[in-house]
């Protein structure tokens, strides 16, 4: 049940004359197998050295905070323990902020029929009254391009776009026609 596998190799090129010669190398599919499986197992262990590495990072990490901890007495892990608590908490009270801006942000552009994918943008700026205002902007100036593009399509140019008013009587073949009936 061995299948061959054919690959060529670039040789350098010998040269004898004007010929250059290559080599074709047949391999089984059992060695082909083999050559996958060693490659297979090389990348798998240069990612299983990658993780031990960081493995070992984070564990003398938590020594070194272990050994700091041990060293303090107890009204300072009290401390650490509630300026730790207190970053927690200031962190979830800040997205906790961000999300009910972005609610109220997508609220008022439904309101004013604006796209709400705009909310994200807009909270990045951060003030709900500067947030506010460029919707009340963004709102006015869209409104007043669609004025001036109706205005413009209902006005037009005045003449036909099929060219037919640019015909003159003298050129015109059907006022010729008509004029050798009158």
């Amino acid at each position: 049940m061995s299948q061959e596998v054919n690959t060529q190799v670039d040789q350098e090129p010998e040269v004898q004359g004007d010929e250059s010669q290559q080599e074709t190398q047949t391999l089984s599919q059992e060695e082909a197998n083999k050559l996958a499986e060693q490659e297979a197992e090389r990348r798998v262990a240069k990612a299983r050295a990658k993780w031990e590495e960081t493995m070992k990072d984070k564990l003398e990490e938590a020594k070194s905070e272990g050994e700091k901890l041990a060293k303090m007495s107890a009204q300072e892990k009290a401390d650490q323990a509630a300026k730790k608590q207190a970053e927690e908490m200031k962190a979830r009270e800040e997205a906790l902020n961000k999300r009910e801006l972005t609610a109220s942000v997508r609220d008022e552009l439904a309101d004013k029929n604006l796209p709400s994918d705009l909310a994200e943008t807009l909270v990045s700026i951060g003030d709900a009254e500067q947030i506010s205002k460029a919707i009340t902007t963004l709102d006015g100036l869209i409104a007043e391009r669609v004025n001036q593009e109706v205005n413009q399509k209902l006005q037009g140019s005045g003449k036909p776009k099929g060219g037919a008013s640019s015909l003159t009587d003298e050129n015109d073949p059907f006022a010729a026609k008509a004029a050798k009936y009158k």
